[in-house]
């Protein structure tokens, strides 16, 4: 009896022993993973604030209307700043919002500490007239300025487009004028002698609102739509240089029949 109830007190002292152990351990394994898991927050915001995640070079390509300074502004941009705070979506959203001329905008982030910002630019399309004010619109419609006559001398390069509209636009709205567009797509299309030919443009207030575009000497070319431009562009070659050859006076070219066009 007496042996058995010893070995019986050693078992249970080598219980207690081994749970003391376990509990001894476990609070050990605690002990160092909260270290390990501070030490690891420690060392995050000692990257965080350190001079390794600050932006310390801004790259911006495909602005040619904006000057780089005032797309980091319209970002909000700064070097410096650390490159987490550098939000995405807000900043591509923001530089589409306040900046009208441009078309898309893609940031990257290179880490650690740089950023490029990639722009695609609105392109002046045609020039709007509306009393006094002309407005510069790209091909999908956008209002992108308003200008005065002086300033429209520099952009030569594009058809004017009068009776395009009934109403003063507001910058960087869309013109739902489909004929206003196609102005600008026939003219765009013209070889550079037609071009020359060709002083500014006008829809018709007919039913069909034909595109009509008015020569330097004031002479009409009734182009109609956009439809068979290429076919409608040779035609008016070889008539113009047979009328100028000729030396045949006329007031109008009329194209909107390409099968059978009409001289008056």
């Amino acid at each position: 009896m007496v042996s058995n109830s010893s070995s019986y007190k050693k078992i249970i002292t080598k219980r207690k022993r081994r749970s003391v152990k376990r509990k001894f351990f476990f609070a050990l394994w605690i002990l160092l993973f909260s270290a390990f898991f501070i030490f690891l927050i420690w060392g995050f915001n000692y990257f965080y604030n350190s001079n390794y995640f600050k932006i310390s070079s801004i790259k911006v390509t495909g602005n040619e209307k904006y000057q780089e300074q005032e797309i980091l502004d319209s970002a909000e941009l700064v070097y410096g700043l650390n490159i987490f705070d550098a939000d995405k979506k807000k900043i591509e959203d923001s530089l589409l919002e306040k900046m009208i001329w441009l078309k898309s905008a893609s940031m990257k982030k290179i880490f650690p500490d740089k950023i490029e910002i990639t722009v695609i630019e609105r392109k002046p399309f045609v020039k709007a007239v509306y009393g006094a004010d002309y407005y510069i619109i790209d091909d999908e419609g956008i209002v992108l300025e308003k200008i005065n006559v002086k300033d429209s001398e520099n952009y030569d390069n594009i058809i004017t487009v009068k009776n395009a509209f009934k109403y003063r636009p507001e910058e960087g709205e869309k013109i739902a004028k489909k004929n206003l567009l196609s102005c600008g797509l026939i003219y765009s299309k013209l070889d550079l002698e037609l071009k020359g030919e060709i002083r500014e443009a006008y829809i018709n207030e007919n039913f069909a609102e034909d595109i009509v575009f008015l020569t330097l000497n004031d002479k009409k070319i009734i182009f109609g739509t956009s439809d068979r431009i290429e076919d409608k562009n040779v035609i008016l070659r070889v008539v113009m240089e047979k009328l100028k050859s000729q030396k045949i006076s006329y007031s109008e070219i009329d194209l909107r029949n390409a099968d059978n066009p009409l001289i008056r």
